[in-house]
């Protein structure tokens, strides 16, 4: 199997107007004009949307999206999770088009985290950021998340994302007693990131920006807003991202980056086991991480 690239992810609120506050004033993301009253659908490029809120009694991780290049791509793949013994819902056409995609197809990863195969996205060019903010998108996807899994589901959650959606190990790091594995599908350095701790939850998602400005221009928004920032800005050593860490409404946070390396040959990538999570800064990031 050979995805795309990590399309999209649906987070569960409890507040829809704190959000959109946060993702218009802070995140400098656009909300769609026909967001409906139980749902908020952000744009953060030429895709129709690639965050999705929707109101909820509970705050939290949703679903991820992970796109197939065309529809042969996408049967190949609901096939080979077949043949693995793999329960997939392919559901009816309505939950297709409510995500605004051709066809979907519903896996769960063995942390309980709901997986959706997708193809033919909508796209509709109208994108505007209300600050200025432009991100990396496009063949890369709409950026990562991270999620932590109970230790006895580590290794069989790896298992899942490599063997059977195809993706490959960027890398490990050693924060403290956690262990983290970063897996990427494209170029982008990591798509997924499975961090070992005690509970199963979505701990960041993360939105990257073209510009090293624009990184402290949304800080400066966070500051003055009074969002909680949860690791201040610092630089990572894995992939050399230089970002800082929010708390959303829904309690996930989100980092903010800029300038992450790529891998671009295959070939001759190397698989590092790395020790420490950052070259400087990040301060606080390893209390976000339960169990460090």
């Amino acid at each position: 199997m050979k995805l795309h690239s990590f399309g999209y992810v649906g987070i569960n609120a409890t507040d829809l107007p704190a959000w959109r506050e946060f993702a218009v004033n802070v995140l400098g993301v656009q909300v769609r004009d026909d967001s409906d009253s139980d749902t908020l659908l952000l744009k953060l490029d030429d895709y129709k949307w690639r965050i999705a809120l929707h109101q909820s009694d509970v705050d939290g991780f949703a679903y991820a999206g992970f796109e197939l290049n065309n529809r042969q791509a996408f049967q190949a793949a609901v096939e080979e999770l077949q043949a693995a013994g793999v329960e997939v819902d392919l559901g009816t056409d309505d939950p297709a088009k409510t995500r605004a995609v051709g066809g979907l197809a519903v896996v769960q990863d063995p942390a309980g985290n709901r997986i959706e195969l997708y193809y033919r996205p909508t796209l509709d060019y109208n994108f505007v950021s209300p600050k200025g903010a432009k991100f990396v998108t496009g063949d890369q996807g709409f950026g990562h998340a991270v999620f932590i899994v109970t230790a006895d589901k580590f290794e069989e959650c790896q298992d899942f994302y490599t063997r059977l959606l195809g993706f490959k190990v960027s890398e490990y790091t050693s924060l403290g007693p956690i262990e983290v594995c970063f897996l990427h599908t494209n170029r982008r350095h990591h798509s997924i990131a499975l961090a070992r701790g005690p509970i199963n939850w979505c701990q960041h998602i993360m939105l990257q920006v073209t510009e090293l400005d624009m990184v402290g221009m949304a800080h400066d928004r966070a500051t003055a807003a009074g969002v909680t920032i949860t690791s201040s800005l610092g630089r990572h050593r894995n992939d050399n991202m230089f970002s800082f860490y929010m708390r959303t409404p829904s309690m996930i946070d989100v980092e903010y980056g800029w300038g992450a390396r790529e891998i671009t040959d295959e070939e001759t990538w190397t698989v590092s086991d790395w020790e420490g999570g950052d070259v400087w800064g990040h301060h606080g990031l390893a209390d976000m991480l339960p169990g460090t």
